[in-house]
């Protein structure tokens, strides 16, 4: 087989990927969170979480416009207190939220989600970056299937 037609096979493939990666991952996907999400709102679990403790994992140094910061998150489920700990990356002028919505499980609110976790903003970026992943392993996986076959 010629190398026009390998290369040919090997697009097609990734762009078979890709289409259906963009499909099921962006356009009609929902992430663990998402569908976490869902389930809490049904059963009327969401707390609001206030800020107790702030730590920067890596600060500003010179010309860098980012930093990181953990924060820990306490919210109230029927009077017992939990926390939830989160890590921001924000700019130089955009500080992490000091309120926060959690969703909680009915059974174990201990195990919550950040309301911004469970984002169709989220989602799209995750899903890119699958779609990406999986389009170029694909390419690469047929690239060495062929090449192997015929040479």
């Amino acid at each position: 087989m010629s190398e026009t037609a390998q290369g040919g096979i090997i697009v097609i493939c990734g762009l078979i990927v890709f289409i259906y990666g963009i499909l099921r991952w962006v356009i009609w996907g929902k992430s663990r969170a998402q569908r976490f999400i869902e389930k809490a709102q049904k059963n009327g679990c969401k707390a609001k979480a206030v800020c107790v403790k702030t730590k920067d994992l890596h600060k500003s140094t010179n010309r860098d416009i980012y930093r990181i910061v953990k924060k820990k998150y306490e919210y109230m489920v029927n009077g017992q207190k939990y926390y939830i700990t989160l890590k921001f990356e924000s700019g130089v002028m955009k500080n992490p939220p000091y309120y926060i919505t959690v969703y909680y499980d009915k059974r174990r609110p201990k195990k919550a989600v950040y309301a911004y976790e469970g984002s169709r903003e989220k989602q799209v970026q995750t899903g890119c970056g699958y779609t990406a992943l999986a389009t170029f392993c694909t390419m690469f996986l047929v690239a060495r299937l062929l090449a192997h076959l015929f040479s």
